[in-house]
């Protein structure tokens, strides 16, 4: 699975360019070293080491890491499909999820306080605080949307937190994230479609958006609705390979 995740982040474009050239330097530094050089196995990543490795047992095995390569490189759009090359291939991936989120696991496990700030307001937020910085909005009038959403002012690193306004009668839009998230509905009353359940929501609901499932948010009510996203974006948003904000929003955003 994670082997196959690798191939179609590399041949559909799904990772962003810095990660590609992260492979492809790596791919190149490896063809270096089987051009007969002196092999840097820290100068790489562990993946393309372990791949040094195999490409020495022999010609099969030379031949399928160079096409590997040539196919990182994008010098060809032909797919390694030898299975002895899958576990290799799952390496890979696990070295750009360790490059992605290594070091908020090294923090998690450090057990040191990450208390940022002595004054206690930074510790509090409203929706009325002057803080709140403006994240994303959309109006399309032919489909009745109309919301925005601002981002609350505390460093988090997990959860990502944002607050949701949707005027009368609109709705947000119909969309699906990896991210799961509760809803805490704040003001306002309406309901909340998931994949084809309709869940009535008001002010002090409760409601829970599984990972990946369609939903969208409708105001029925006379005032705004309010509610606050408690998501893990901080994350999944790390850890989902791919155009993250494309599954999640119908148009480009600056976050």
């Amino acid at each position: 699975m994670r082997s196959r995740n690798l191939i179609r982040a590399v041949s559909e474009g799904w990772l962003p360019e810095d990660e590609m050239q992260f492979l492809r330097d790596g791919a190149n530094k490896l063809r270096f070293w089987l051009d007969g050089h002196k092999p840097d196995p820290l100068a790489a990543l562990r993946g393309f080491s372990l791949l040094y490795l195999h490409a020495a047992a022999g010609e099969k095995e030379r031949t399928q890491v160079l096409e590997l390569c040539r196919f990182v490189a994008g010098e060809t759009q032909e797919e390694p499909s030898a299975p002895e090359m899958n576990p290799f291939l799952d390496g890979l991936w696990a070295d750009l999820q360790d490059k992605r989120i290594g070091l908020l696991l090294e923090r998690l496990n450090a057990k040191n306080s990450l208390t940022h700030s002595l004054n206690p307001e930074d510790f509090v937020s409203g929706l009325d605080d002057k803080r709140l910085e403006g994240l994303y909005e959309n109006k399309m009038e032919g489909q009745n949307i109309d919301f925005f959403v601002q981002k609350l002012p505390f460093p988090l690193e997990v959860l990502d937190p944002r607050i949701v306004r949707i005027p009368p009668g609109k709705t947000n839009e119909l969309h699906r994230h990896a991210h799961e998230t509760v809803f805490i509905f704040l003001q306002g009353s309406g309901h909340v479609k998931v994949d084809d359940v309709k869940i009535p929501s008001k002010a002090g609901d409760f409601v829970f958006i599984p990972r990946w499932c369609r939903h969208q948010s409708v105001n029925e009510g006379e005032g705004e609705m309010v509610f606050l996203a408690v998501a893990d974006f901080g994350l999944t948003g790390k850890s989902f390979l791919g155009n993250y904000l494309k599954t999640a929003r119908m148009k480009p955003s600056k976050t």
